[in-house]
């Protein structure tokens, strides 16, 4: 069943071709790392195998979505730029100043699976979603999911990452020249979550209102 609320039906451009292969690459992208995820775990592997395995793709893949904050920027979507720049850059910092500079803290850790099953699993769901919409073919389902993931995988994916940054203070303080000042930096980083988590949380509250109505229904037409 089509969604009243989704993008009406549109003719091919430029943009929208070009919007429809990103999301499209980002889910299926996504979608990938959370069949190797599961595949994990259902073999039971260590934390260490899993972060082998998938952590390189994941790198890459959220690398690529410092693209969203240029679609804001120039208007080729018409998301909020603070919104989008707090959910990119914070999640490409975990990639790269957590995971790659201290692998040992992060790949030893549960969280990083939970983190992995919690952004995949959101991001598979909001690109298939933004692909669909694109077109005006996003059905009520996967619209309710779209706004209605985020009340569980937001608090559990921002906690594992805060978590995972944590777990790297005392490595920080290792490698840095200055132990004092690297910590500091790290504190100061997680201290950011708090506020950060507000934002990003309550944008999608009101999205979700805005979208299902307050009941957490569709909207009629």
């Amino acid at each position: 069943m089509s969604n009243p609320n989704s993008s009406p039906h549109k003719t091919a451009n430029p943009r929208t071709i070009y919007l429809t292969l990103y999301n499209l690459l980002l889910a299926s992208l996504w979608l990938t790392l959370l069949l190797r995820t599961l595949t994990h775990y259902l073999q039971n592997t260590p934390p260490q195998a899993l972060f082998a395995s998938v952590s390189p793709l994941a790198r890459y893949t959220q690398t690529l979505t410092l693209l969203e904050p240029l679609h804001c920027a120039t208007g080729l979507v018409k998301a909020p730029f603070r919104t989008t720049a707090i959910q990119v850059f914070t999640r490409v910092i975990q990639v790269w100043m957590i995971w790659y500079c201290f692998p040992t803290t992060t790949g030893s850790s549960p969280a990083f699976g939970v983190l992995m099953c919690a952004w995949a699993a959101a991001d598979v769901v909001r690109y298939f979603y933004l692909t669909l919409n694109m077109w005006g073919k996003a059905g009520r389902e996967i619209v309710w999911l779209r706004y209605s993931m985020f009340i569980v995988l937001y608090p559990v994916g921002i906690g594992a990452e805060w978590w995972l940054m944590y777990r790297s203070v005392e490595a920080v303080g290792r490698v840095s020249r200055v132990s004092r000042v690297g910590e500091g930096v790290w504190w100061f980083l997680l201290a950011l979550y708090g506020p950060g988590a507000y934002t990003m949380f309550t944008y999608m509250v009101r999205q979700r209102r805005k979208v299902l109505g307050r009941g957490g229904g569709q909207k009629s037409a």
